[in-house]
């Protein structure tokens, strides 16, 4: 499956931000504090509950399944950032915003992007080797398929010869 990868403006070259930019960055900024509120009523976690929340997610994605991306940031910063390489945008599923590296400004919602590339090429896989055929005999009470098909005419011609009588 390709995917072809969207871009947004240019994050290289001037932007001035519109008014839905501003909105988003207003309403990210009320998200975010609402979770921090969220959080801070919250128990800590304790290390067993980390420890399955890591199992749950499971190894970290693999880095040719990610996608590099040019981001301008709400801030004007232009940062550098991956994503998954099975989405076509940097800015879906809940990745529309950035912590700023140069400003610190948490959350900075993405206003322009231009995808660069995969972050590394998938590791080369040997197509010389062919699938290996199953070694394994079935079990003795297997009927072949030669047996199926006499049973099935057999039963066939009995059920007609049960309609011919009625």
């Amino acid at each position: 499956m390709e995917v072809e990868y969207v871009r947004h403006g240019v994050p290289l070259a001037d932007y001035k931000l519109i008014k839905a930019d501003h909105r988003r960055q207003h309403e990210a900024v009320q998200v975010h504090e609402w979770i921090q509120r969220q959080l801070a009523k919250a128990p800590p976690w304790s290390e067993e509950r980390w420890e399955r929340m890591r199992q749950l997610l499971g190894p970290p994605t693999p880095a040719w399944e990610l996608q590099r991306w040019r981001l301008r940031l709400y801030c004007g910063h232009v940062i550098e950032a991956t994503r998954s390489r099975k989405s076509p945008r940097p800015d879906r599923g809940g990745r529309d915003k950035e912590r700023c590296p140069e400003c610190g400004l948490d959350p900075a919602v993405i206003v322009t992007f231009e995808p660069l590339g995969p972050l590394a090429e998938p590791p080369a896989q040997n197509r010389s080797r062919k699938p290996r055929r199953s070694t394994r005999t079935p079990p003795a009470d297997r009927r072949s398929k030669a047996e199926l098909v006499a049973e099935n005419n057999a039963l066939r011609a009995e059920l007609e010869a049960l309609r011919d009588q009625a």
